[in-house]
């Protein structure tokens, strides 16, 4: 009997780890990108000695990514702390951010009685709160000040990237704001440094992996699957991964019902983001600061990983979208004043820069009021989906990558049955 074969659509993180699993288990694996390059939105770009990577990344020590970096044995390096002390914005001024019991009780940002209200918060999060309904619904469940109410959500901002208190699930953005209190590392080399190890990895296994491979569609035919490359090649494997966002997804299968509907409800969380490479951080610098009032944040992760040449600063600037707006003609102005207020002096140090408007963080926000689309495809036998809006497993990258894997075993006992 013939070996069993996947095809995955998509060499982004979840596409290479569904193939490395799927191949660790004795499955004959192609994987088909449509770029130049693998890593999707994990590519790594190096300007004059910077290695920028589309918008601030962090690896969740806690999270399903490094959980199964760590199993599939990928080789990185890098940095758990930043070295300063961290800041809040609130009405144009900084405060110390209230991380800590010393931070709470020395910041300016709360009066007493707000300070308070915050650590009750906090201990109840970090106790298992949960909630059935919105993230702004269990905020408003808590009866707080219109202060506490920000600093929390802007707490939830930074774990999930998201600006959506209204639509996010409170359970799974209380779940988020859990996991990031184990920490986060800052990968040396740039995110790129996970996509080569999981390249070398999947090449290591056998994995068949084609770049600038486009396909056309995905046909479900008679339990039979056809795929159909963009120069007109028909394949016919096993089975078939879908790696990719939701309207990509929609875009290759057109005639399964239950992807237009996943696309159509689909809420991806975005943001605007100005990368900075400076010759060396202002005397006056902070290395962090998040917005309150304010969808804003700055983080230096090169104090903790190795992206510039030596001595320089990578500074990462983000304001966190709401959900479905796009972004304003103000961008670059709005986060060069962030920039001002946190670490003055930057100007005259900047070498190089990139700026992403309206990035896609996640093509998917778990919402309070529905289900995340499953890895099993309904009405397409064989069809399986993974990405950062698939499966009931994390946010952001995790999802990505508990979904590849979830997908990968869901595609082998299919074609094993």
């Amino acid at each position: 009997m013939s070996q069993q074969r996947v095809d995955i659509i998509g060499g982004g993180l979840a596409g290479l780890l569904a193939a490395i699993e799927l191949s660790r288990n004795g499955v004959q694996v192609a994987v088909l990108e449509a770029a130049g390059e693998f890593g999707g939105r994990a590519r790594t770009r190096n300007v004059d000695g910077f290695l920028f990577n589309r918008g601030p990344h962090a690896l969740y020590c806690n999270g399903a990514l490094k959980r199964e970096l760590d199993r599939l044995g990928i080789p990185y390096t890098g940095g758990r702390s930043l070295s300063g002390a961290r800041q809040a914005i609130a009405v144009g001024k900084l405060h110390h951010l209230p991380t800590t019991l010393g931070s709470i009780v020395s910041t300016s940002l709360f009066g007493v009685r707000d300070k308070i209200s915050y650590m009750r918060i906090f201990k109840s999060v970090m106790d298992g709160a949960t909630g059935s309904g919105s993230f702004a619904e269990w905020l408003d469940d808590q009866l707080v000040s219109p202060m506490v109410r920000s600093a929390v959500e802007a707490v939830g901002r930074l774990s999930s990237y998201a600006n959506g208190s209204a639509e996010v699930s409170a359970r799974a953005l209380l779940d988020q704001i859990r996991l990031t209190t184990g920490g986060t590392i800052y990968v040396d080399g740039g995110w790129a440094s996970l996509v080569n190890g999981l390249i070398d990895t999947a090449r290591g296994l056998g994995v068949e992996l084609s770049d600038k491979a486009p396909v056309a569609t995905v046909n479900c035919n008679a339990g039979r699957l056809n795929v159909v490359m963009g120069d007109g090649q028909a394949r016919s494997p096993d089975a078939v991964i879908m790696a990719v966002g939701p309207r990509d997804a929609t875009a290759l299968a057109p005639e399964v019902g239950s992807l237009a509907e996943e696309a159509r409800e689909a809420r991806a969380v975005r943001a605007n983001t100005l990368d900075l490479g400076l010759r060396r951080l202002p005397p006056k610098a902070n290395d962090f600061a998040l917005g309150i009032d304010t969808p804003f944040y700055l983080s230096v992760h090169s104090g903790s990983a190795k992206l510039t040449p030596e001595g320089g600063a990578l500074v990462h600037i983000a304001k966190y979208l709401p959900i479905g707006e796009g972004p304003a003609k103000n961008v670059v102005e709005e986060l060069e004043g962030v920039a001002d207020l946190v670490m003055p002096g930057w100007r005259e140090l900047e070498v190089t820069r990139q700026t992403l408007r309206g990035m896609v963080v996640a093509n998917g926000l778990p919402r309070w009021d529905r289900t995340r689309a499953g890895v099993k495809v309904a009405g397409a036998p064989g069809l399986f989906l993974a990405g950062d809006w698939v499966g009931d497993e994390g946010m952001i990258g995790d999802a990505a990558a508990a979904s590849a894997i979830k997908a990968a075993h869901s595609a082998r006992q299919w074609i094993t049955r």
